[in-house]
């Protein structure tokens, strides 16, 4: 069942309220703040490190093929 805009307004709005993750607040007032449509995303410390930690493995050689990730998945699955 589809929620009505006014439903899934008032649900947000809920969701919003009972929240106190400040990191999700804080993304949520970038993510809905009127005319900053061009201001540019700051990547946090912590998006930063991920980044830098998958070139890494990157460079090293320590990756893994979508088909291989998707084969592992379907054997965890069957388990």
């Amino acid at each position: 069942m589809t929620m009505t805009t006014k439903e899934l307004q008032n649900s947000i709005i809920q969701k919003v309220l009972r929240t106190d993750d400040d990191e999700l607040l804080d993304y949520l007032n970038t993510l809905l703040s009127e005319g900053d449509k061009n201001k540019i995303y700051h990547l946090s410390d912590l998006e930063k490190a991920l980044i830098s930690e998958s070139q890494a493995d990157y460079e090293s050689g320590k990756i893994i093929s979508n088909e291989d990730i998707i084969s592992r998945n379907e054997e965890w699955l069957k388990e």
